[in-house]
């Protein structure tokens, strides 16, 4: 994380090493003193700007020409907790109670219908009949199943959308906290492999778009806090 004394200390070095400045300007007592001053121009084929922007080390008139303080946080370690916290979990167990009971009754009556199928012969007259029933309930009961799990799912769905906007709540009280103008979310570079199976290894690869971070670049674990989870 860029701080903004870590990009005063970048700027003494380069207007020190352009010899702009002498080291005779930062010490005494007003020791890191530059100025104030509007701007700093280094010359060259094409002239060099540096100014205040908004509170950033900015040079030419373009929005994105600044120094930003970036921060790096592992999204997918604070969903998994967060979806374990008791909200969540309370809400999936007692939709999995009302469908359970719902899957029950369907079971019950598909095991009636093979207990009766059983004392009916492939040559009775009532066997005809009987199939088309048995049919029909064993339609509706893989279309129960699938509701099921579609309720399932769109629970699921739901709770991490949820989670997720938490998450960016607690993401933007630590940026402020913190002095960060950005946040890219990240798989840690160093951490384990879930599954052995090559597709699922080269896509953990491709997703771990950071391969090297400096100390302090990531906030996990203060989003974790301000969430209220453990490490």
């Amino acid at each position: 994380m860029q701080t903004k004394s870590t990009l005063y200390s970048i700027l003494i070095a380069t207007l020190l090493f352009a010899g702009v400045v002498s080291t005779a300007v930062i010490g005494g007592d007003d020791q890191g003193a530059l100025g104030p001053v509007d701007s700093i121009t280094f010359a060259g084929e094409k002239e060099l700007v540096l100014k205040n922007s908004g509170g950033h080390l900015g040079w030419g008139e373009g929005k994105t020409n600044r120094v930003w303080s970036v921060g790096f946080m592992e999204t997918g370690k604070a969903l998994s907790q967060l979806l374990q916290t008791d909200h969540f979990r309370d809400a999936r167990e007692e939709l999995n109670e009302e469908l359970n009971e719902q899957m029950e009754e369907a079971k019950n009556l598909m095991e009636s219908l093979r207990e009766e199928g059983q004392a009916i012969g492939p040559d009775s007259p009532d066997a005809p009949a009987f199939r088309q029933r048995w049919e029909q309930a064993y339609g509706e009961f893989q279309h129960m199943q699938q509701l099921v799990a579609e309720s399932r799912a769109t629970l699921m769905a739901e709770q991490m959308q949820e989670a997720y906007k938490e998450i960016l709540e607690a993401v933007n009280v630590v940026s402020e906290r913190m002095d960060i103008d950005m946040v890219l979310r990240f798989i840690p570079p160093d951490g384990e492999f879930e599954q052995a199976n090559p597709d699922a290894t080269i896509l953990q690869i491709r997703l771990r778009t950071a391969l090297r971070l400096p100390n302090g670049i990531d906030i996990t674990d203060d989003v974790l806090a301000e969430l209220g989870l453990d490490d």
